[in-house]
């Protein structure tokens, strides 16, 4: 599966020029631009995925904080193998919801996709291998339970409503019917990975599927069986981040192959994934990352640069945070140039940011200077 890549949230956007004009096309272009990292097979997780059927009503999560409200108090983050609640002030653990000590190896399997949801009493994240097994799993958010794997898949993203759960599962295949939580004794975070998967064919987690929370319902997008779609850039490409709109209608994904390109789909209008648009930012770099849509304004964080391999790119200018608005097709910067910035993620307000930059976790509070917290995270979400 695609290299480590936290969505962490990011700061406010700083009053600057506009760098750049947006141009948007559909993912089915003749210059795809998508990234998987290499290496052989990781371990899969070790529990089983859910079976699908009847829905769980426990599922649900409603609320979401006040647009003005402030700093969140608790940060959802995963460093190495553990899942934990951080202090928003300084960082420091608060609970420590999960522990895969299988995913601490900084190899495959890890752990990626942690959402906390709008109401702030559970945590969604996934245990990921190299286009093998994956798991999705809930955890209280007050830590007094063990972690339950309730679906397979990878980078579950929770809406701002609090509906409706995203998430990616392997394709092609039959589309997913509605799953139910895994029958017997709750699954405990300290697992233990089985042997690697052989010689069993891959399947990369390229569909996207959204799951309604408290029915159970879902719905599923892949990418067609045509020959546009069928090439190594489409079979073996990952989904690696999925990042709501402030609608909780539109989301971005990153797909991710020998590159990284963001992609969005109108889960209303789009009938597969070949109807959505993907970002691309002219004069820029080809590679684009870590989805973060801002609440306040409606536009879009990312993270751009050029192709590090198997792409043709002009770009030499340095790595960028940028702030994008989809409508208009501008960017503003998010953060300094040069920055290299591995996660980034939006509070509920859009007021409040943080970014993981050079493996440390920061906070930014509107125009106020970045505040770093702690060290060794991958992903966060407040």
């Amino acid at each position: 599966m695609a290299a480590k890549r936290p969505v962490v949230a990011v700061a406010v956007a700083a009053t600057v020029a506009v760098v750049g004009v947006l141009a948007f096309r559909g993912t089915g272009s003749d210059r795809p631009v998508i990234t998987r990292a290499g290496g052989k097979a990781p371990a899969a997780p070790a529990t089983a995925p859910a079976a699908r059927g009847g829905a769980d009503p426990t599922l649900a999560s409603a609320g979401r904080p006040a647009p003005d409200g402030p700093r969140p108090d608790e940060i959802a983050a995963i460093t190495g193998g553990t899942v934990a609640l951080l202090d928003g002030r300084d960082g420091h653990t608060l609970r420590t919801l999960a522990t895969h000590p299988e995913a601490a190896t900084g190899g495959f399997p890890y752990l990626e996709g942690v959402s906390l949801t709008p109401d702030r009493h559970q945590v969604f994240y996934a245990l990921a291998s190299d286009c093998g097994a994956a798991t999705i799993y809930r955890v209280g958010a007050d830590g007094r339970t063990p972690p339950e794997a309730i679906l397979s898949g990878v980078s579950p993203s929770v809406s701002p409503d609090g509906r409706k759960l995203a998430y990616a599962v392997a394709a092609p295949g039959p589309a997913p019917a509605p799953a139910a939580p895994i029958p017997g004794p709750a699954a405990t975070a300290a697992s233990t990975a089985p042997a690697h998967a052989g010689d069993v064919e891959r399947h990369c987690e390229n569909a996207v599927v959204v799951r309604d929370l408290k029915t159970g319902a879902e719905r599923t997008w892949r990418y067609p069986d045509t020959p546009d779609f069928t090439t190594n850039l489409y079979r073996d490409a990952v989904i690696s981040e999925i990042a709501w709109a402030p609608d909780s209608t539109r989301l971005a994904y990153t797909l991710s192959y020998e590159g990284d390109s963001i992609s969005i789909l109108d889960t209303e209008s789009a009938a597969d994934l070949s109807q959505t648009q993907e970002v691309v930012i002219p004069g820029g770099g080809g590679n684009s990352s870590h989805p973060a849509w801002q609440a306040a304004s409606g536009l879009l964080g990312l993270f751009n640069t050029r192709f590090e391999c198997c792409f043709d790119d002009d770009y030499t200018g340095p790595p960028r945070a940028l702030l994008v608005d989809p409508g208009r097709r501008l960017a503003t910067p998010l953060l300094p140039s040069g920055r290299r910035v591995t996660a980034l993620d939006f509070d509920a307000s859009g007021a409040h940011l943080l970014f993981v930059d050079g493996g440390r976790l920061y906070r930014r509070s509107g125009t106020q200077a970045p505040v770093g917290l702690v060290t060794g995270v991958t992903a966060a979400d407040w």
